[in-house]
C-alpha cells in the first residue's frame, strides 16, 4: 500500500520536527494514491496524507502520525470542497475503518480507482510498465454500488456487542446495519441482536461472521470463540437458531476445537452454495449452468453479482478452446477453474487450503467435469515441481492474495507455453510483479479492472500477458 510511493523530500531542515510545533495546516489535495488518501504536501516538501479527501480540495489538517519520509493527517475544515463531494449516506463514515470513498459518486470511484493504477503504472521503474497506461481501460461497474456483500466478518467491543475495527485502531465501532451488506445480513444481525442468548454468546466470542447463502437466501451464523465452547452455549446457540428462520445454521469456531455446527436441517459438514448462470463459448459444455460450493469460512468473492462479470473477463483474456491446457494457480473451490475446465482440453488447480481443494473436486465432479486436477500444495514449491518434470501449460492463471506473487515470475515464464492471466486484488503488488514478469519474456496486452468492492478504494484488475521470448 504506502509503502509502494515514493515519500523522498528535497527539505534539509526536518519536516518532522516542523510540524510537531503546528496544530492545523492548510493542504491542496494533489491526487488520490493507492489505499485511498490524498496526497498533498506541506509548504517545506513535506508529504502529507490525508484519508476522506478529493483531489482539488483545500483542507485545514491536524497531524496524527509521522512516519519516515511522510506523514498521516485528519481533515479539521473543508476551506473549499470538491463540486463532486457528497455527503456520505453511512452513519459510522469517517468513524468506521472500512468504506473510504462514500464522499463522492459512483462514477467519480471508478475515475479515482482507474488513476490510482495508472500513477502506479507511471511511476514503475520498469519503462514498458511505465508506458502500460495505453492498456489501462475503465473499470467495469459494479451492478449494485451499496447492499452487495455476501460476508461480514465483525468484531466485538468490550461490552460484547458487534461492529468494525476504526482505522488503525482495535477499537469497535459497535453497528446494526451495513450499508454495504445484502439486505438479508443486515436483517441477521438486527434479529439477532434483539435475543438475549446472542449476546451471550457474543461474551464468549471475539469475532462475528454473517454469509449469505445464496440458495435459499438464509444466511449462516459463525461465532468465533476463544475456547472450546462449554454446553451452556452450546444450548444458548440451539436456542437462538431455532429463533430465527433467517438463519440456516449456526457454526461455533475456534482454534482448539473442531467446528460445532448447531442445525436441525444441514448435514455434519454443511455448505454454502452458488448457481453461476450459462457463459456461451466455443465448446457446447460452456452453455451448462454450474453450481459451486464451499464450506464456511472459506473463501467466495463477496460481491456475487459483480463476480459474474470478473469470471467473463477471466474468460476473455484466457480464450480457452477445446485445445488449450490451463494451470490454475490459487485456484481456491474452483470459482474460475470450473468454467475454464468447461471450454479447455484440461486444467490442473493447485491451492494451499485444504478445504477449498476439497470442494474444488467436489464442485467439477458435480459439473460432470473428467479433465481436472486439483492439489493441495504451497504454490511457489509446485511451481517449481512442475517446472522439474518438464511441465508445460498453454494458459496460466494466476489469482493471488493482496501480497502477490513476489519472486515467481522467472518460474512463471517456463510454465506458460502463451498466455498469462493475472488477477490481482491490490494494484501496488500487481505492478511490482508485472514489472518482474515483463523482465522474463511477457509482454503486457491488457489491462481490466473490475471494481468488486463499491465504496472503497481496493479494485481488481485482470492483467493478460503473452510469451515472446523462451526464458
Amino acid at each position: 500500500m504506502l509503502d509502494s510511493y515514493d515519500f523522498h523530500t528535497n527539505t534539509t531542515s526536518s519536516p518532522c520536527a516542523s510540524l510537531k510545533k503546528m496544530s492545523d495546516i492548510l493542504l491542496q489535495i494533489e491526487k488520490i494514491i493507492n489505499g485511498g488518501y490524498g496526497l498533498a504536501r506541506h509548504d517545506n516538501g513535506q508529504i502529507v496524507l490525508i484519508r476522506h479527501a478529493l483531489v482539488g480540495e483545500r483542507v485545514k489538517a491536524r497531524i496524527i502520525q509521522e512516519k519516515r519520509g511522510f506523514a498521516e493527517a485528519a481533515i479539521t475544515e473543508i476551506v473549499e470542497a470538491s463540486p463532486r463531494r457528497i455527503a456520505p449516506p453511512c452513519p459510522h463514515y469517517g468513524v468506521c475503518g472500512g468504506c473510504d470513498l462514500q464522499i463522492c459518486d459512483y462514477e467519480q470511484q471508478l475515475l479515482i480507482k482507474r488513476k490510482i493504477i495508472a500513477d502506479l503504472l507511471r511511476r514503475s521503474p520498469v519503462r514498458h510498465l511505465q508506458q502500460a497506461v495505453s492498456l489501462l481501460t475503465a473499470p467495469l461497474a459494479s451492478p449494485h454500488a451499496f447492499g452487495y456483500r455476501q460476508r461480514l466478518r465483525l468484531h466485538t467491543d468490550e461490552h460484547g456487542r458487534p461492529g468494525f475495527r476504526r482505522f488503525h485502531s482495535h477499537q469497535c465501532v459497535t453497528i446494526r446495519e451495513c450499508l454495504l451488506a445484502r439486505p438479508e445480513l443486515n436483517r441477521a444481525l438486527q434479529q439477532l441482536q434483539s435475543q438475549p442468548s446472542f449476546l451471550l454468546l457474543m461474551a464468549a466470542s471475539n469475532e462475528l461472521e454473517l454469509l449469505l447463502n445464496p440458495t435459499g437466501s438464509r444466511v449462516v451464523v459463525l461465532f468465533h470463540h476463544l475456547r472450546k465452547p462449554r454446553p451452556a452455549i452450546i444450548r444458548q446457540a440451539k436456542s437462538l437458531q431455532e429463533a430465527l428462520p433467517l438463519i440456516d445454521w449456526i457454526e461455533l469456531r475456534g482454534q482448539d476445537f473442531s467446528p460445532l455446527i448447531i442445525s436441525d436441517t444441514v448435514g455434519p459438514h454443511p455448505s454454502l452454495q452458488l448457481h453461476l448462470p450459462p457463459f456461451s463459448g466455443n465448446g457446447s459444455r460452456s452453455d451448462t449452468p454450474l453450481s459451486l460450493a464451499w464450506e464456511a469460512g472459506g473463501f467466495c468473492q463477496v460481491n456475487l453479482e459483480q463476480n459474474i462479470q470478473l469470471i467473463q473477463t477471466v474468460l476473455r483474456a484466457c480464450q480457452p478452446d477445446p485445445d488449450t491446457s490451463i494451470l490454475d494457480l490459487f485456484c481456491g473451490m474452483g470459482n474460475f477453474s470450473l468454467p475454464l475446465a468447461m471450454r479447455a482440453v484440461s486444467l490442473h488447480g493447485v491451492e494451499g487450503q485444504g478445504s477449498a481443494i476439497r470442494c474444488a473436486r467436489k464442485n467439477s465432479e458435480r459439473a460432470g467435469l473428467t479433465n481436472t486436477v486439483f492439489e493441495k500444495s504451497p504454490l511457489h514449491p509446485r511451481c517449481q515441481s512442475l517446472v522439474a518434470e518438464g511441465r508445460q501449460f498453454d494458459c496460466v492463471l494466476i489469482d493471488p492474495p493482496r501480497q502477490g506473487a513476489p519472486g515467481l515470475a522467472a518460474t512463471l515464464a517456463l510454465l506458460t507455453r502463451q498466455r498469462l492471466v493475472y488477477v490481482s486484488c491490490d494494484p501496488a503488488t500487481l505492478c511490482r510483479d508485472l514489472g518482474e514478469l515483463l523482465q522474463h519474456g511477457f509482454t503486457l496486452q491488457s489491462l481490466q479492472p473490475v471494481d468488486m468492492f463499491p465504496q472503497t478504494h481496493h479494485i481488481e484488475t485482470v492483467a493478460l500477458l503473452t510469451k515472446t521470448t523462451t526464458p
